[in-house]
């Protein structure tokens, strides 16, 4: 199998990815992050009803620029770390376009997570880097000084977006990525009050704030006493009110929103198998009303993330007029920029257009929804990728694409990593196995635990149903390949079902569960300790499903790519799975990137890594 001369890997990386916007207080323009560089940075441009117009970039730092925020005096927020360490530090982009830094411990995390018209509300691990405490900054920041309001006695609380009065705020306690609890902060008496308690009774539950209705009540996003997560009223004296008939129209995950001080509709995404459905409504303290579902420019997704993977944390926002809404939007084969919708006449438009860096756009492949049954006849959801062209007498050989988190969800969204695999000849199968989001809590919780690896199961009996029942994939050449926990699950699908796999590709993986808590950056212990089990009361199950103890049963190759600067999954995992595996003689490969951390943020990275990687497949596949 060889690549054409005419396609190089650099051309798919450079395909540009626009984010994240954000709104001027004047609704003439925005902001918002771009990798056309190479590295995310911050630009900005005017917005005009049906045009692209020019942009200017605002940032040129050497390392990413994320997440930023127009706050009420005009001025920009944003953050940027440094070599993928994660410890961002917050700078701001005045009116004449100046760039400012407000921190300079980099030693230090700091992580924006509301600004009202007042103040900026950030978390930070400045006295205790297993805690992050709660700080407001007043506006303008740069005439200012941060003040602590809050110090948690572990682990990560957050300002939820909403202010229940000028002396209270509202406030998510973390206990796990599943499992939060909201909270009201009294700034005068310091009083703190848990909204969400006695409601969930011990119960894991998520729970996430989308805006004050009225001074008593708020509405949120919850999975209490549902499988799915789906909008509620609860009021400040902690009383719960579903919106039972909203939930029987909304089938699917409710996720993201946006909304104005003042506006009276809220607009909300619903999670539909992976594709992304924008709803509105009113909400009053007991009920909703107009509930309506307005048309996207294409069947695609509204991707986001936090600052490690994604440029972004919001990809809906709605103007302070109420009259547009820029959305960041992707598809399979479109990819991800801004369009904007104009909510008076309901028209939309691309208001950012993204470089294709020369390819042809109608060489990107749009993936195709399947499921299959695994070992215990749990439907298991799958896109597939398909390469253009004639399909080989044997069929194609298979990427097996695992994502992280584990409770996360690979989306039909534009991957210029997966269209360049495709155009080397390879089909790529990205599954969400159990343990993923977006299917519900119970698929959520299948693979806690002492069930971590019936995940592991799904990728073999998914491999299995590829190679019988699927004539257009090669079962005898199947590649595993995932990052960090994506990571864990090639090496662990590698050791437990060895015969079914051609190579692996480990990109940041856990290989040792009881290194990896005992390493993973402090603050973080706890909220992983939630999904994976503890190192007090589950030693004999973190031993069990580690990879690392059963490197005896790898028979095929494998390529680990790893950051240096990773906190997430620290370095040490993928060096000593390495030494154990060049000690047995066994075929391995370790690429380390002394500037990048949990996963590959620079293009030059990008490039030298994945372009190895296929070369690598080709030769053994």
């Amino acid at each position: 199998m060889s690549m054409t001369s005419e396609i190089k890997f650099e051309d798919y990386l450079a395909v540009e990815t626009a984010g994240g916007a954000t709104w001027h207080p004047d609704g003439k323009r925005i902001a918002f992050t771009s990798n056309s560089t190479g590295l995310y940075q911050i630009y900005t441009c005017d917005i005009e009803k049906g045009k692209s117009l020019p942009r200017v970039q605002l940032t040129n730092e050497e390392d990413r620029c994320t997440d930023p925020r127009y706050l009420s005096d005009g001025t920009l927020v944003f953050t940027r770390d440094r070599n993928g360490d994660e410890n961002f530090q917050i700078g701001i982009i005045d009116n004449d376009r100046s760039v400012e830094w407000l921190t300079s411990n980099l030693e230090v995390k700091h992580r924006i997570t509301f600004a009202s018209d007042s103040y900026v509300y950030f978390s930070a691990n400045i006295t205790d880097k297993a805690r992050l405490d709660v700080y407001r900054w007043k506006i303008p920041l740069n005439q200012n000084w941060p003040e602590l309001i809050f110090e948690p006695d572990k682990g990560l609380i957050a300002v939820s977006g909403a202010m229940v009065s000028d002396t209270k705020i509202l406030m998510t306690q973390f206990y796990g990525n599943l499992d939060q609890q909201l909270l009201i902060l009294d700034l005068l008496s310091g009083e703190l009050a848990n909204l969400t308690a006695a409601i969930c009774r011990g119960t894991p539950t998520r729970w996430e704030v989308v805006r004050l209705i009225d001074s008593e009540h708020i509405l949120v996003i919850t999975d209490h006493n549902s499988d799915s997560t789906r909008l509620a009223i609860l009021s400040t004296h902690g009383r719960y009110h579903p919106l039972d008939r909203l939930a029987d129209l909304t089938k699917f995950d409710i996720e993201n929103h946006t909304f104005t001080k003042d506006s009276t509709w809220t607009y909300f995404l619903e999670n539909q198998e992976g594709y992304s459905t924008l709803h509105r409504a009113k909400f009053s303290d007991q009920n909703f009303s107009d509930f309506e579902t307005l048309a996207f420019p294409l069947r695609g997704v509204v991707p986001t993330g936090d600052a490690r993977t994604w440029s972004h944390s919001k990809g809906l926002v709605l103007s302070n007029d109420e009259h547009l809404l820029a959305v960041t939007m992707s598809s399979g084969n479109q990819p991800t920029s801004i369009w904007i919708l104009d909510i008076k006449d309901m028209t939309n438009w691309r208001a950012v257009d993204v470089s294709l860096a020369g390819l042809d756009p109608s060489t990107f492949v749009e993936p195709t929804l399947h499921r299959f049954n695994s070992f215990d006849q749990l439907s298991v959801p799958y896109f597939k990728y398909m390469p253009l062209g004639g399909i080989p007498e044997n069929g194609w050989p298979a990427i097996l694409m695992i994502h992280g988190g584990p409770e996360a969800q690979i989306r039909p969204d534009f991957n210029p990593v997966i269209q360049f695999y495709l155009s080397a000849g390879f089909a790529v199968i990205t599954p969400n196995i159990r343990g993923s989001d977006g299917y519900g809590r119970k698929y959520l919780d299948l693979d806690n635990v002492e069930k971590r690896l019936d995940s592991i199961r799904d990728i073999k009996h998914l491999a299995l149903y590829l190679k019988e029942s699927d004539n257009e994939i090669d079962g005898d050449r199947l590649v595993v390949y995932g990052g960090s926990y994506g990571g864990f699950a090639v090496l662990s699908a590698m050791t437990e079902h060895p015969e079914l796999w051609k190579a692996g590709v480990d990109i940041v993986g856990v290989s040792n569960f009881v290194t990896f808590l005992k390493n993973t950056a402090a603050w973080r212990r706890s909220l992983r300790e939630a999904e994976y089990g503890s190192l007090e009361h589950d030693m004999d199950a973190l031993v069990k499903i580690s990879p690392i103890h059963k490197i005896d049963r790898i028979s095929a190759p494998l390529f680990i790519i790893q950051g240096d600067n990773d906190e997430r999954v620290p370095l040490s995992e993928s060096v000593q799975i390495y030494e154990k595996l060049k000690a047995k003689e066994l075929p391995v490969r370790l690429m380390r990137f002394a500037d990048e951390g949990h996963g590959l943020a620079k293009l030059k990275n990008r490039i030298k890594a994945y372009s190895e990687v296929v070369e690598w497949l080709k030769r053994i596949v």
